[in-house]
């Protein structure tokens, strides 16, 4: 049960294309076995051809596929054909990992966020200049997505370090805190090498940085029914005590009052917009750049 011959031929051999796509090479051999028990994966391995080598005659153009078909009828003599064309960029292996290399890719997804300022920056407030409480936009949020492959779990450190994150400097042009990250899943899978009959396992894991321009910051308005007072009972940002704000008829205020440093302000006065930090602030640069 062994290979007794192998001959390259010219018959079903050639080159195709397609415009904005890479030639296709196609070479074929002829296999003669001993016997029809002999297993296909010698037969396969006859040419001594293997995923991922270079054409002869261009080494841009990589062994990306194979077939194996029995032509006698009665097993005792098989054919093998590849095809030789440039990988896409996301099977591409990295050389210092032999992993493919990173993929990126972009989405967007539209969701209902809190508005307290319109388009030019003008607080959303009624004609009483009382803030308009519960008003919503949509938000059409641009999303960079990172598919990487890793060589063992070193990812699921990262997912917890890095994922409901948002970037602490300046990462791919987007201000600080605008992008937050977040870990989406993890897949194992199996890299085949040779002619695809051993395989090497991996991690392939996806991250989703989504953009939003005003930040992830959350931003409640500053209004309550309370104020910061002295010990006497004197509106002051640094009282330390808290005592409920009195309207013109000197009883509490039964709708909240805008405050400036914990203290009310005059009657009629429009809101100003509180900055909370809300995410972690990281260093993204251990995902690199989109490219």
């Amino acid at each position: 049960m062994a290979v007794v011959a192998t001959v390259e031929i010219a018959r079903g051999t050639g080159v195709s294309g397609r415009y904005g796509e890479s030639y296709v090479f196609t070479r074929k051999w002829i296999i003669r076995v001993d016997s029809p028990s002999t297993p296909m994966d010698s037969i396969l391995r006859a040419p001594r051809v293997t995923f991922g080598d270079a054409h002869p005659e261009l080494a841009s153009h990589k062994l990306m596929e194979f077939d194996l078909a029995e032509e006698s009828g009665d097993g005792m003599v098989w054919s093998v054909t590849v095809k030789y064309y440039i990988p896409p960029a996301e099977l591409t292996p990295d050389a210092a990992t032999g992993l493919p290399k990173d993929c990126w890719s972009a989405s967007a997804a539209t969701t209902t966020i809190p508005v307290f300022k319109d388009k030019d920056g003008a607080l959303i407030v009624n004609s009483a200049k009382d803030p308009i409480e519960g008003a919503e936009r949509e938000s059409s949020d641009f999303s960079i997505v990172l598919t990487r492959t890793y060589a063992d779990l070193s990812w699921s450190s990262q997912a917890a370090q890095y994922s409901n994150t948002v970037n602490a400097t300046t990462w791919n042009a987007s201000a600080p805190r605008t992008v937050k990250c977040a870990f989406r899943s993890a897949n194992k899978k199996s890299l085949t090498g040779g002619t695809g009959t051993d395989a090497s396992p991996y991690w392939e894991v996806i991250w989703e940085f989504q953009y939003r321009a005003e930040t992830w910051d959350f931003k409640p308005w500053d209004v309550g029914f309370n104020q910061l007072v002295s010990s006497n009972g004197t509106p002051t940002a640094s009282g330390n005590l808290r005592a409920a704000i009195l309207g013109a008829d000197k009883k509490p205020v039964k709708s909240p009052v805008a405050l400036a440093s914990g203290v009310a302000k005059p009657a009629g006065s429009a809101p100003d917009a509180l900055t909370f930090r809300l995410y972690p602030e990281t260093n993204f640069s251990v995902f690199g750049n989109p490219s």
